[in-house]
């Protein structure tokens, strides 16, 4: 072999050392820098929704552990009766609660928002308006039929409790309504016609995404077409969630409902929208019934929104307490929590005037 040859060789055998060097440093390091597999399901914690307060409005920390329900009436113009037990309770304020369109039996509709008022210290009233899809109104091209029978529902509830002393009596004077959907059209009705039906005067009224249908148009034809007999003294919020009625009819509930409010001050009238939130698990949705929700199905919107602002429009408008969870657009008001990693939940919106827009 000559020089040249033996000169070749040592090259050759160099690079061969030098490149095995630099592969097994490369493979060193994609090592060190790759998590083994199933790492990311091992060490990454699930984001999580808020958990429920444990103490002030929407607080799970309830003064009772029990209730008792009766069913009085029969057909579409029949209610279920509440009370809270363990303790009982002599006397309580009352609760109107109002289901949406399309129950025609139980209260699963409504079952979380129920159960959080009467171990909150309620009496509910829950009026059975419906008993069919057409029966007895066929929505919004004749609502009065079920409005008769949403009244007579609540008046066989308080004739009742009038009946049945044993019961924990109603303050009528401390008497607040719940609306869902088309039980909001109807809620905001019965406010606005409470001195003509001699029902009890509302002190305060929560609407969750008050909608007719739109089944014969928007800007919600059901309504009362003023609703200038609600006190001005009324405490009232009325909610939209942006991917609920409004997202596809922007003129229709809470913007149809709140220019009404004529009579109830800019301090007494919040008009709010929820947006859904899909950072953690499982997501917090505002389609059309943020609040409504069966047996179990309770989020972090029921008890961070519906229940704190319902907890709170009631103690403000009974005893002056919490307002400002109900009204403005402090942090008490707009924060819904935060998630498990530290992230906000995407806060409340509050407008100061129709429309609020998705």
């Amino acid at each position: 072999m000559n020089r040249h040859s033996i000169r070749a060789l040592r090259w050759r055998t160099a690079l061969r050392q030098l490149v095995a060097i630099v592969s097994l440093a490369l493979s060193a390091s994609i090592l060190m820098s790759t998590p083994p597999a199933g790492a990311d399901l091992l060490d990454v914690a699930p984001v999580l929704q808020p958990a429920p307060p444990t103490s002030g409005p929407g607080s799970v920390d309830f003064k009772h552990r029990g209730w008792k329900v009766r069913l009085v009436g029969h057909g579409f113009n029949a209610a279920y009766v509440f009370e809270p037990t363990r303790p009982k309770l002599d006397e309580a304020p009352l609760a109107i609660i109002t289901h949406g369109y399309f129950e025609f039996s139980g209260y699963d509709q409504m079952y979380e928002l129920v159960r959080h008022t009467v171990l909150a210290g309620n009496v509910v009233i829950y009026p059975r308006y419906q008993t069919s899809a057409t029966g007895p109104c066929p929505g919004p091209f004749n609502i009065e039929p079920c409005m008769d029978a949403a009244t007579k529902g609540i008046r066989k509830g308080l004739r009742f409790l009038a009946d049945h002393r044993a019961w924990t009596q109603p303050l009528l004077d401390r008497t607040s309504y719940f609306g869902f959907s088309f039980g909001g059209i109807i809620t905001a009705n019965l406010a606005n016609r409470w001195q003509r039906l001699n029902l009890p005067e509302p002190r305060a009224i929560f609407l969750d995404d008050p909608h007719d249908g739109g089944f014969a148009g928007t800007a919600e034809p059901a309504l009362d077409s003023s609703l200038a007999g609600i006190p001005k003294t009324t405490r009232i919020e009325c909610h939209s969630g942006a991917d609920g009625v409004l997202a596809d009819k922007p003129d229709s509930s809470c913007n149809a409902v709140f220019p009404r409010l004529t009579t109830v001050p800019r301090r007494n009238k919040s008009l709010v929208m929820t947006h859904t939130d899909s950072h953690g698990q499982p997501a917090l949705s505002s389609d059309h019934g943020v609040c409504a929700g069966g047996p179990g199905t309770a989020d972090a919107y029921d008890w961070n929104f519906c229940w704190k602002v319902w907890d709170a429009l009631r103690a403000t408008a009974y005893t002056g307490k919490w307002r400002q969870y109900a009204f403005g657009d402090s942090a008490a008001h707009t924060s819904l929590g935060t998630w498990s990693d530290g992230v906000p939940v995407l806060p409340l919106e509050v407008a100061a005037a129709a429309p609020v827009l998705p």
